[in-house]
């Protein structure tokens, strides 16, 4: 019962309710593993903390001793998962798929045993269909019932075009389910509909159907959408320490919680405890401490220390002098005089963002130059070594 709970712990949906029970009640009678199936697209090649909700949990189950399959979607990428999308996903070519793939598999390991895990390639049935087959699998399918699934249904309602490909793609994500007999197949919140895809399938090829596991979809950083590297509001499973530190203390306040359930691996108990010190403390403090915890499980406690040090270093502590300066080379800066106005200076050391980006951070007094704040645009600066300039929050440099 207390194995049950715990795989159920913040999961968003069960279907059927009572399947996870007769799963592994069935597994027990027929003395085997259960088969865990969670596919993915490598439509890009980086994980992030959202993935890492859905790996997680796949972690409990292999720790328990189950089977658990990597189903890498090497066709389907190349189809394009419309997913959650108010239009067509490009598709990649086999060269895209065979790059984030590896890099993907590389990644895993962080969280799960991959030389424990089963790691497949749908290519390896799906190639191999005829045209004829690929229809029967589809004559199991209608319309109406592609259509109850929110996107499809939405884009339709909307005049917005839907291509045939797309109606294809949770048929044949469910056809993997018939091939590699999964017992549960997990994901997000986002691909119930797929996944309930493939317990059809299973009963029309007169499979036991597969249970569906779906968990919560983390927020990203501006507190609104999925976590999602198009969206540019991810904290990646390989970002460095720093990078995850400070970044984790940019969420807004009400995502503290979420943050707290979803991405870390404290106890009950000790979640508990922090959610009672969060309606005392400066929310400050409880995101020092989930931030410490992230950079704990995907580096060691040792950096999670040292990138607490240095963001109270750099992002609390006044004292500008004692800031880590990111160092710019005057040679590089490709100017003729001694002098450079302030707008050309800062576009050229912060260029991942606009000129105008720039320019307005300068005239909200966002920018320093030694200490002094400098709200014209076209002051002229002094190209002389350990010039020191600050651009917005937390960009620090020193000319060289």
């Amino acid at each position: 019962m207390e194995t049950i709970q715990k795989l159920k712990e913040n999961t968003a949906i069960f279907l059927p309710k009572n399947g996870l029970e007769e799963k592994l009640n069935q597994a027990e009678k027929e003395n085997r593993k259960l088969i865990i199936k969670l596919g993915f697209d490598p439509t890009a090649p980086d994980l992030h903390l959202g993935h890492a909700v859905v790996l997680k949990k796949l972690k409990q189950f292999q720790d328990l001793g189950h089977q658990i399959v990597i189903l890498v979607g090497s066709f389907t990428a190349r189809i394009g998962d419309p997913t959650g999308k108010n239009k067509s996903r490009k598709p990649l070519n086999a060269q895209e798929v065979q790059h984030n793939a590896e890099t993907y598999i590389a990644q895993l390991s962080k969280i799960i045993d991959v030389e424990k895990a089963q790691i497949v390639f749908n290519s390896d049935w799906l190639d191999s269909l005829s045209f004829s087959e690929v229809i029967q699998i589809m004559s199991n399918i209608t319309v109406a019932q592609l259509m109850q699934r929110n996107d499809f249904n939405k884009r339709f309602t909307e005049n917005t075009p839907i291509a045939m490909h797309e109606l294809v793609y949770p048929i044949l994500q469910g056809f993997d389910s018939v091939k590699i007999n999964a017992d549960i197949e997990m994901g997000g919140t986002d691909q119930l509909f797929n996944c309930t895809m493939g317990r059809q399938l299973q009963e029309t090829f007169k499979k036991s159907p597969q249970i569906v596991m779906c968990m919560p979809l983390l927020r990203g950083l501006d507190g609104k959408e999925k976590m999602s590297k198009s969206l540019n509001n991810i904290i990646g499973l390989t970002d460095e320490p720093n990078e995850m530190f400070g970044k984790t203390m940019s969420i807004p306040d009400d995502l503290i919680l979420e943050f707290l359930e979803l991405t870390t691996d404290f106890s009950a108990k000790e979640k508990q405890e922090i959610k009672n010190r969060l309606k005392e403390e400066n929310p400050m403090n409880i995101k020092k401490i989930i931030a410490k915890n992230i950079i704990s499980q995907y580096h060691d406690e040792m950096k999670a220390d040292k990138a607490e040090d240095f963001f109270v270093n750099q992002f609390q502590n006044k004292n500008f002098a004692e800031k880590s300066f990111v160092p710019v080379l005057i040679s590089s800066l490709d100017n003729k005089s001694d002098q450079m106005a302030l707008i050309d200076l800062c576009a050229f050391i912060k260029n991942d963002i606009t000129k105008s980006a720039n320019r307005r951070l300068i005239e909200s007094g966002a920018v320093q130059v030694n200490n002094l704040k400098i709200t014209n645009p076209f002051e002229l600066i002094e190209l002389k070594k350990e010039t020191k300039i600050k651009i917005g929050k937390r960009n620090f440099y020193e000319l060289l």
